[in-house]
């Protein structure tokens, strides 16, 4: 192979772990260009190296991961046969492949300060994105932050650098400005005001310990639920804005207790969509029930009175949840989807980090956690950047984990 090329593509790689946390949530799409980049760098060195690569069983099984979501939605496409929209989620993830592939060759035969690049882009990120939210909410007077997103996504995305910080800070020599990072990154998603990405902050912050139970000390530990604790009440008694949305959802709740669940708009017709969802899957529980479909079922169940008229006219029957849309577009196809895109790369690693104590598996492990606590409230790998980041960390995590997978056989076979 051209060593030109590798040391090419090795900046490339480099610079696209600094760039796409650091342009994630401060430009409107640009961390999207630089992983395009990244892509077309790794299809050129795929290209250029093709025979000298070798797929362990682990490199496969994550190939698989990355490519059934797009598999998977084949047969509800082809079923409605009006919209490629099905296939939004699974060709982002399916983009991720030539990184991944080209990653773990260019791993084995070069060193490269990738945690490096990562740690200085996440800390950039976090400010950047702090910077913009305090500029949002404090001066233009938003009531909820969103940068260039939506504010739901952008809280997502806050949310996961948060922890990719924490998780990141465990052995780095930039432990300060990694802890500065995600409490930035952290306030960044109470402005958005989010409710799944603030929810998922305490459920983190539980996994955090739980993954790193052999290592953690005790005292960070408490120190940082009292601190976390203190926030929370110290925001709710002095932020009028928090303290109304707390509010809010308290009085949503009581509405969906208390059986009036059209009262509460946003909560209550979140359940709504899930039901209509499950009642899809009842349908067609092999591939899935067409959007065109979904929409007359909702419509159905609202006459029947199972369902509310506004939660009914939702577009496309969307569940708003990444779950529930899997199971009513996908089917049985879509439970599927569920395991490979989050729950077989999460449990893969966790068994690595069980096994080694890689800070890889272990950031990865907590990364992915993020996605699927986030994925019960949103579709959120069909948005395009949050698809293609998820994607592209992924390739990251996984080609790490896969080289010192290998390079464990082969310390192992020397030794036997």
């Amino acid at each position: 192979m051209s060593d030109t090329y590798q040391s090419f593509y090795a900046k490339v790689v480099c610079w696209g772990c600094l760039l796409v946390p650091a342009l994630l949530l401060t430009t409107p799409n640009y961390s999207v260009a630089i992983i395009g980049f990244v892509i077309l760098a790794s299809i050129g060195y795929l290209i250029i190296n093709k025979p000298a690569l070798k797929l362990q069983t682990f490199d496969k099984i994550i190939i698989f991961c990355l490519a059934w979501y797009f598999v998977g939605a084949i047969p509800v496409a082809i079923n409605d046969g009006e919209t490629g929209r099905y296939f939004q989620g699974g060709i982002r993830l399916l983009a991720a492949i030539p990184t991944y592939l080209a990653l773990i060759d260019l791993f084995k035969k070069k060193s490269l300060p990738i945690r490096k690049y990562l740690e200085i882009g996440v800390i950039l990120g976090s400010l950047g994105a702090f910077v913009l939210a305090y500029y949002q909410f404090y001066f233009l007077k938003m009531p909820r932050v969103d940068g260039f997103l939506f504010s739901i996504n952008f809280g997502y995305l806050a949310c996961s650098l948060s922890f990719l910080a924490l998780s990141l800070s465990i052995k780095s020599n930039n432990k300060l400005w990694l802890a500065a990072a995600f409490c930035l990154s952290t306030v960044s998603v109470v402005l958005t005001f989010t409710r799944g990405a603030i929810f998922a902050i305490p459920l983190l912050l539980i996994l955090f310990p739980i993954f790193q139970l052999k290592s953690i000390n005790p005292k960070f530990l408490v120190a940082a639920i009292v601190t976390f604790l203190s926030i929370c009440i110290f925001s709710y008694q002095y932020s009028s804005s928090v303290k109304n949305r707390i509010d809010y959802t308290v009085t949503e709740f009581s509405n969906i207790t208390n059986g009036n669940i059209n009262r509460a708009s946003s909560s209550g017709d979140r359940l709504q969509y899930w039901f209509g969802a499950t009642e899809a899957f009842k349908k067609s529980p092999i591939f899935g029930l067409p959007f065109r479909e979904r929409k007359k079922l909702n419509h159905q169940l609202f006459l029947e009175g199972k369902m509310g008229e506004r939660a009914s006219k939702v577009q496309r029957g969307h569940a708003h949840s990444q779950y529930f849309e899997l199971i009513a577009s996908n089917g049985i196809l879509g439970i599927v989807t569920i395991m490979t895109s989050l729950f077989i790369p999460l449990i893969l690693m966790i068994l690595h980090y069980k096994k080694t104590s890689s800070d890889w598996a272990f950031s990865g492990a907590l990364f992915v956690s993020g996605f699927a606590i986030f994925a019960l409230t949103e579709v959120l790998l069909t948005a395009n950047l949050i698809g293609f980041f998820y994607g592209f960390m992924l390739s990251i995590f996984f080609a790490q984990i896969s080289v010192e997978r290998h390079a464990a056989n082969i310390e192992g076979t020397r030794v036997s």
